[in-house]
């Protein structure tokens, strides 16, 4: 039983360590020029933390096994039911912080989308030099064929 607390314990200092990583994350995503580099560092720490905690439930999942506890929400033991409910409700804000940074993440796809579109329009519409080398002055509506 002793052995599940102390999972618990763990679980909940990487779901803090969890809410850190989403909170740094947000602040990179609500600048106006991302930092790639910090974001992708941001991000593999995200995943590590995801990838511990995954390993933890599973510790959990073997534990009540080998112990003969009840499984969750273990009404059957004050403490542990006390620790799962935090877990449980430190999950829940993870995953709405998650969610809002999913959505900053989307409006900077649109964002770069949308640039990237004017971008190659505006390409297309005004090239600097044409064919020959030589620079253009105006828009090339089609080829030009000399006699």
């Amino acid at each position: 039983m002793n052995e599940l607390g102390i999972t618990f314990a763990k679980m909940m200092d990487i779901l803090h360590e969890l809410a850190l990583s989403l909170t740094q994350e947000q602040d990179l995503l609500s600048e106006g020029q991302v930092n790639a580099a910090l974001l992708h560092r941001v991000t593999e720490n995200k995943n590590e933390q995801l990838a511990t905690l995954q390993y933890l439930d599973h510790q959990r999942e073997s534990l009540e096994k080998l112990s003969g506890v009840s499984r969750p929400p273990y009404d059957d033991n004050p403490a542990l039911k006390q620790q799962w409910q935090t877990i449980m409700d430190m999950t829940e804000q993870l995953k709405q912080h998650n969610y809002r940074n999913g959505l900053l993440l989307a409006q900077h796809l649109v964002l770069n989308q949308q640039m990237l579109s004017l971008l190659e329009q505006h390409q297309t519409q005004r090239r600097l030099y044409g064919p020959d080398g030589q620079a253009c002055t105006g828009q090339i509506l089609g080829r030009k064929i000399s006699v």
